[in-house]
């Protein structure tokens, strides 16, 4: 997705942009912040699949049955932004 390249590139882009006096960039930091990134998105995620499950429960639809794909479909239009 978009959102997650402009973010990764984001924060690559801060650890390259900011070398310490000995010329050594700050890679612990950037991946601190790249773990931090991950965890959000993994998190919104579960949330976002379980709001999709609960709607399709309040509509009398077995989740068990709805496709992974058409899931992914769906997640990627929804999470894009």
């Amino acid at each position: 997705m978009e959102k997650d390249r402009t973010q990764i590139c984001n924060i690559i882009s801060g650890m390259l942009d900011n070398p310490d006096k000995h010329g050594i960039y700050p890679t612990a930091k950037a991946y601190d912040e790249l773990e931090k990134y991950i965890e959000g998105v993994r998190a919104e995620a579960i949330g976002w699949t379980h709001a999709d499950a609960c709607v399709a429960l309040d509509n009398d639809q077995d989740y068990r049955l709805v496709e992974i794909p058409e899931i992914l479909k769906r997640a990627s239009i929804d999470l894009a932004s």
